[in-house]
């Protein structure tokens, strides 16, 4: 994820101040870099480097620009280190053509080999720089710039947001959409304006069109033209009237970034299923010629690895020991062999638990590193043989959400390749479960479509109370764990995760009536077992609150409130639980954390990254 910001003018206005300022309002969606390109008297003007918006323009005064056209992005690396060179945004050879993107060209290497073959020179390591360069050729091939990029965009895979700027066009921004936002705001006859989110332009207009998937639009000065990328033909769009604060669009119109990010899963989810085939299947490798295998994480990576060790060991045939982090060398210190690989998890690459414990691995035996982090070019990839970054973009709430899924979605696709690099199943076979974890992001938007106001009401049946339970058994106990930190997290309220069958040796004994036990439950092959610890804890007056799936009889006739997640029942859909299970949860601690008037992005005592021990 990415931040664009684009502004047409005919009126005398600073062109650079306002197209940092817009830019700046999007910093939440990328701090790794930032690049501001203006067109004026037949040049193209640009400015950019590595770092956030305030240091950048420190060194290069970034609202310093000539013209009245420009083109500004902040970067959130996905392909290149976050480097000036591959700041945005980019060019092509001759320098006439600008480009800034927000998404994912999946086939840029093979479109990059072939365009070096033809003569093209490369500055950058991204996946944006192919685009310049083919909208170049085509032009050569006698197309204008409209039907240039729209051709080009019938040979780029994967998703973009583009705002382009060419010489030949100078009172024009040229920008397209297919899965990654884009908006354009207006100020009739004087100033438009596009942008990644509507608090970019709020401040200075509230007339708004939203451009959706395969739609193209020609922005000049107070006006704007559509068309549907896959027809060539115009459209005609209503402009719409934004009744937010500039505080409530930043968040979309949420009312918190955790919820935000909540609802943003389905899309991370996504992103993070185009992770290239070839990145799975060197990481597969790796752990099918492993010896040892451990995987490790601190609060959510290392519930996440709970639920992925789950997964990977369903196909691989090896034990995958979980470890915490902060344990692992203390555990591990006369008994890690050469030929053994660590799994680190981190959302942000810079736990340093994490990094000081694969840092000792490396140091100590022959051992591999793979880490599953969100962050390109952070510290944990440094110490890393091989690294997958997910698709979740910024997060900005302190209780980790979308990062969580991700972070479980990339290790069932690499639990998949696994599968299909040993042939232990059938091709049918994994075809279902590839299809369940495609599944994944639907099932989630059809709960949150359909549940929120059972939730509220859930909350409002637990209000009284400040200690709860949350049991599960087998792939279940990294979500009983993930679900209850989130609800300690933001509602502070005292949460113990267990297994359901640990929690009759001791914990039990604390149960009294209406005690609020959360059950997840979904029909694998510990849900027999589940049943009896389920009427255990109701025989001793506890208030039983299940998460179960759609078609769920048996539990939810024992339990006092059912939650109900819309996906089949069979093992294909049930392997890839942790995934879908976990917004309900999140969902639950969100609205218990306004119910009890707390602020779920700020919670007490905690930050984003813990970086010291």
């Amino acid at each position: 994820m990415c931040g664009i910001f684009g502004v047409i003018t005919n009126q005398e206005i600073p062109i650079g101040k306002i197209a940092l300022e817009g830019i700046k309002r999007l910093e939440y969606r990328g701090y790794d870099s930032v690049g501001i390109v203006s067109q004026h008297e037949g040049k193209l003007f640009i400015k950019k480097d590595a770092g956030k918006i305030d240091e950048v323009h420190k060194k290069l005064k970034l609202d310093d620009f000539p013209g009245k056209v420009a083109i500004a992005h902040t970067r959130w690396a996905t392909h290149g280190a976050p480097t000036k060179v591959n700041s945005h945004p980019h060019t092509n050879c001759t320098n006439n053509i600008a480009v800034v993107h927000n998404g994912i060209i999946e086939n840029f290497m093979t479109l990059k080999k072939e365009l070096i073959r033809n003569g093209h020179k490369f500055r950058s390591d991204t996946d944006t720089e192919v685009i310049p360069h083919l909208i170049e050729d085509k032009m050569k091939e006698g197309l204008d710039l409209k039907e240039s990029i729209i051709e080009v965009l019938k040979i780029c895979k994967g998703s973009y947001g583009l705002a382009i700027l060419h010489l030949d066009l100078p009172d024009a921004i040229i920008v397209v959409r297919k899965e990654s936002p884009l908006v354009i705001g207006i100020e009739p006859g004087k100033t438009t304006y596009c942008a990644s989110d509507i608090p970019a332009f709020l401040p200075l207009t509230r007339i708004c069109y939203i451009l959706e998937d395969c739609e193209m639009a020609i922005l000049r000065a107070g006006e704007v033209d559509f068309f549907n990328i896959n027809t060539s033909e115009k459209i005609e769009k209503k402009s719409q009237q934004i009744e937010w604060s500039i505080d409530a669009a930043e968040k979309g119109g949420y009312k918190h970034f955790m919820l935000k990010e909540i609802y943003e899963q389905p899309t991370a989810l996504r992103q993070t299923l185009k992770i290239s085939e070839d990145e799975m299947k060197t990481f597969a490798q790796i752990l099918l010629s492993a010896e040892n295998i451990y995987i490790t994480g601190a609060g959510t990576s290392l519930f996440a690895s709970l639920a992925g060790k789950f997964i990977i060991s369903r196909f691989l045939g090896k034990f995958i020991q979980a470890i915490e982090c902060s344990e692992l060398k203390i555990q591990l210190k006369d008994c890690l062999k050469e030929n053994s690989v660590i799994i680190a998890l981190s959302q942000s690459g810079e736990t340093i638990d994490t990094i000081e414990a694969i840092r000792w691995a490396k140091k100590t035996q022959n051992v591999k590193i793979l880490s599953i982090t969100n962050i390109v070019g952070s510290s944990i990839t440094r110490y890393s043989d091989h690294v997958i970054i997910t698709r979740a973009g910024p997060e900005i709430g302190v209780a980790a959400t979308k990062t969580y899924a991700c972070q479980v979605l990339t290790l069932g696709l690499i639990s998949l390749e696994i599968a299909k690099l040993r042939k232990q199943e059938n091709e049918e076979e994994i075809q279902q479960y590839e299809k369940a974890l495609k599944s994944t992001p639907q099932i989630i938007e059809a709960f949150l479509e359909n549940n929120i106001n059972l939730i509220k009401n859930t909350v409002k049946n637990l209000e009284k109370h400040s200690n709860y339970f949350f049991l599960a058994r087998g792939i279940s106990i990294g979500i009983a764990k993930e679900g209850g930190l989130k609800l300690k997290e933001v509602a502070c309220r005292f949460i113990e995760g267990y297994s359901a069958a640990s929690a009759k040796h001791g914990p039990i004994a604390l149960v009294r009536k209406n005690f609020p036990i959360v059950f997840i439950a979904p029909p694998d092959e510990t849900y027999e077992r589940l049943i009896g610890n389920v009427m255990e804890f109701k025989a001793r007056g506890g208030k039983i609150i299940s998460f179960v799936v759609e078609s769920d009889k048996k539990i939810t006739e024992l339990s006092d409130i059912t939650i109900r997640i819309p996906q089949p029942g069979n093992k294909y859909f049930n392997l890839f639980s942790p995934i879908t299970f976990i917004p309900a949860l999140q969902l639950l601690a969100y609205y218990t954390a306004i119910f009890h008037n707390l602020n779920p992005d700020k919670p007490m005592n905690l930050s984003k990254t813990v970086t010291v021990h």
